[in-house]
């Protein structure tokens, strides 16, 4: 099993240690185990993860300074202005980066992923006493009303505003074969988290990235819907010294 993860995570550099990962990852197993846990808490121990350095305190901060300066809370006036006043959209170019996959990387750049950004979104809706939630249609994430299920939006595409239809039209633009209406359904937080390990397990696959695949693939233990990748985790583990 080690050789075969060999090949398939590529080689690991540097001294990481094992327990260094461990380490890494302990922060966000333990939010992942609360049940009180906010969706910021979650990703950015996720991000922290990957960046050990990364100033928690701070990046939860970003996300307050953006919310004080939003206009009287509506949905449509939260995201107005986090795309059209702040500017954030979608990385066309950067897509699969891990950076992408990391909200304080996502709240400096304003540039980001569908899920990351709707996250960034969420999270701002929620300190200023908007409900909105993470859609997560195969292939594309939204931007949901927690209480009208007939109103959507799209900040990777800069568009504010869908209705259900739109979402059917924009996922069959995006080269999907078939529609269900249970595809616009809420997804909650602890499966918007398994949807970003899966991306970042995509994208360090990508770049051949041993050292924070080992990361990726030690935090998706967290999370019992992974737990048939215990040997895989492993594997990745084991390429590092």
């Amino acid at each position: 099993m080690a050789a075969d993860g060999s090949r398939r995570y590529g080689r690991a550099v540097g001294r990481t240690q094992r327990s260094e990962v461990q380490e890494r990852v302990a922060l966000f197993s333990h939010a992942m185990s609360r049940s009180d846990a906010t969706l910021d808490e979650m990703t950015l121990a996720l991000s922290k993860a990957l960046q050990p350095d990364l100033d928690l305190i701070g990046a939860m901060a970003e996300l307050d300074e953006l919310a004080g300066r939003c206009p009287p809370p509506t949905r449509e006036g939260v995201m107005r202005f986090l795309v059209d006043d702040v500017g954030f959209r979608g990385d066309a170019t950067g897509y699969h980066r891990w950076e992408n996959s990391c909200i304080d990387r996502v709240v400096a750049a304003r540039r980001g992923m569908p899920i990351t950004l709707a996250v960034v979104a969420v999270e701002v809706a929620r300190r200023v006493g908007v409900g909105l939630t993470g859609v997560g249609m195969p292939g594309h994430f939204l931007v949901g009303d927690t209480d009208d299920p007939r109103w959507f939006s799209d900040p990777f595409h800069q568009r504010i505003v869908l209705t259900r239809a739109q979402c059917r039209d924009l996922l069959l633009d995006l080269g999907a074969t078939r529609w269900s209406d249970r595809y616009l359904e809420p997804s909650p937080p602890r499966l918007i988290v398994a949807r970003m390990l899966n991306n970042l397990k995509l994208s360090c696959d990508r770049r051949d990235d041993g050292i924070r695949m080992a990361v990726v693939m030690a935090a998706r233990q967290a999370l019992p819907e992974f737990a048939s990748e215990h040997d895989d985790a492993v594997a990745a583990l084991a390429l590092l010294n």
